[in-house]
């Protein structure tokens, strides 16, 4: 009972205060979850580099940083057909069906996260949870397909193929080139759960012991909506001109007409790594001069003189 209560008062009195600057670098799969109608959600990946502050209180960790995140997703869209009533240089009228395939469509995201983290550690076993202010700071989207055209006659029992002249064309490129987007202020909810790498020697203060490192799985969920503004557009469009016929367009599914009215958040989840260094405090010091005593002092009770 002595020995307990002795080691309650310890650690109630002493607490273990630790500060350390940590590095973090993370990757995972990250997914813009979405209610486009027709359209799935989009897959990619995630990658997060940073520096936070780690305060260690006994058990408890709280962590205030800054990283760089990068995010690439590629969204599905579908093959599609569509027919665009025409007429010949001739007046005759006729069919131009559109076949468009091979459709890639990309999104990037760079933001500036502030993370702050409060959770606990014991022995290996770690966690943190909190929220992440997401400021985006660079995004863009860029889109290209095949398309292939074709001529319905009535009057004729074949269709036309491959007379670019008459613009029916195989496999022919349209694409948009890479166009700047702008994502919302965005809140993530971070957790994280890991395990400490290496020897553990909580009561040595050595150069040896002054580094510890992590390695934990990590989920973000964002929690605003990430888009912003509204666009015209349509994934697919065209126009009619009069001396190039007509000419086919593609718009990157985050920058068409139908992101208008639709809710888009993020998922991450992944594979976190950091190393923290140990912020050194300086201990106390104390040193008697007894040059600058005046006079012979001497401990009542006792045998001994201070000089």
């Amino acid at each position: 009972m002595l020995v307990c209560t002795v080691a309650t008062a310890h650690t109630k009195l002493t607490p273990e205060i630790r500060h350390f600057i940590s590095l973090n670098g993370d990757l995972g799969y990250a997914a813009l979850l979405h209610n486009i109608p027709n359209h799935p959600s989009s897959t990619g990946i995630n990658a997060n580099i940073g520096v936070a502050y780690r305060l260690y209180y006994n058990r408890f960790l709280m962590s205030i940083g800054a990283e760089g995140a990068y995010q690439l997703n590629a969204n599905r869209i579908e093959d599609r057909d569509f027919t665009i009533p025409m007429k010949d240089t001739e007046g005759e009228a006729f069919d131009m069906h559109v076949l468009v395939a091979q459709s890639q469509d990309r999104t990037h995201m760079v933001n500036l996260n502030i993370p702050i983290l409060f959770g606990g550690e014991w022995n290996r076993f770690y966690f943190v949870a909190g929220p992440k202010v997401a400021i985006n700071v660079y995004g863009a989207a860029m889109s290209k397909a095949l398309y292939t055209t074709y001529g319905e006659y009535n009057l004729y029992y074949d269709d036309f193929h491959d007379m670019p002249n008459h613009q029916f064309v195989t496999d022919n490129t349209m694409q948009s080139g890479t166009l700047p987007m702008k994502w919302n202020l965005n809140i993530l909810a971070h957790a994280e759960i890991g395990v400490r790498l290496g020897k553990i020697d909580n009561r040595s203060r050595s150069a040896k012991n002054n580094i510890r490192m992590y390695i934990g799985a990590y989920a973000d969920c964002g929690i605003l909506n990430l888009v912003s503004g509204k666009y015209a557009y349509p994934i697919f469009d065209y126009h009619e001109t009069e001396d190039q016929g007509v000419q086919f367009y593609v718009q990157p599914l985050m920058r068409s007409n139908l992101t208008n009215g639709a809710i888009v958040r993020n998922l991450n989840v992944g594979i976190k790594y950091t190393i923290a260094f140990e912020i050194l405090q300086p201990g106390k010091s104390y040193k008697y001069e007894h040059k600058k005593t005046k006079q012979l002092k001497r401990n009542r009770g006792g045998n001994q003189l201070i000089y």
